[in-house]
């Protein structure tokens, strides 16, 4: 099959080896037998992708509703990866292991030394609970579901209940893509405290009123494709061999 692969990054590399590996030939220019799009987003105007041809095949992650309306239109096969449960769930533990990792890189203190606060428990909150409690790490769930709190555990509490334990909270990690921690929370949190967003849009940690207040307040995004770009690539690869090449 020819491949078009959006994207030259270290995981697109990877990728690559591992197509041409299986007989897939990979191509610099359009048509081609399937297109990946980059993940999350493609960045390829919709006015270039509006040339593919009635039944294209690509691989795609978010869209938007004019990018929606013409692949309809044109009967385009769309990959939906972002939508297949078990890369989710193997992408959720990546990005959870990295974040881990860029806070040990940040932390004058081992994890085991720390309490942390995780906000949010999907996928990645609960993957990264899991490796935070793992290392020894005292670690606070805060959800907003009654469920998830009881399967996060001990120490759970609502996302309500976050402003009464920020004084006693250096690490702090949000995976709620809205507004949690604004200002005035920020307030409480200590000045050596760390926060780490990891949620896509509107966040939930208030980044620039963090930085103006001088703490140290960074989000991580993209984490797989940038901490371990190898395993990215293969989870792509596991999918495009289950629903793409079947």
């Amino acid at each position: 099959m020819q491949i078009y692969m959006e994207g030259q990054d270290t995981k697109a590399a990877y990728l690559t080896e591992l197509l041409q590996n299986t007989g897939h030939e990979i191509v610099q220019e359009l048509p081609a037998d399937l297109i990946i799009l980059s993940l999350p987003r493609s960045a390829i105007p919709l006015e270039q992708l509006s040339a593919l041809p009635k039944g294209q095949k690509l691989l795609c992650g978010l869209t938007n509703p004019a990018f929606d309306q013409m692949a309809k239109e044109k009967e385009w096969q769309l990959f939906r990866i972002l939508s297949d449960e078990l890369y989710i769930r193997e992408n959720a533990l990546l990005s959870a292991e990295g974040a881990l990792f860029y806070a040990m890189r940040a932390s004058d203190r081992a994890i085991r030394d720390l309490h942390c606060l995780v906000v949010g428990y999907g996928r990645i909150g609960k993957a990264l609970t899991q490796f935070l409690r793992s290392l020894g790490a005292e670690v606070t769930v805060a959800a907003r579901r009654k469920e998830s709190r009881e399967e996060a555990g001990a120490n759970s509490i609502s996302i309500d209940d976050i402003k009464d334990l920020l004084p006693a909270i250096p690490l702090i990690f949000n995976t709620v893509p809205a507004p949690v921690i604004d200002k005035n929370m920020l307030s409480l949190v200590p000045e050596d405290g760390l926060l780490m967003e990891l949620a896509s849009l509107p966040y939930g940690i208030d980044l620039a009123a963090a930085h103006e207040m001088g703490l140290r307040a960074w989000g991580e995004w993209g984490i797989p494709g940038r901490y371990c770009p190898g395993s990215a690539a293969h989870i792509q690869f596991d999918y495009l061999k289950r629903e793409v090449f079947k």
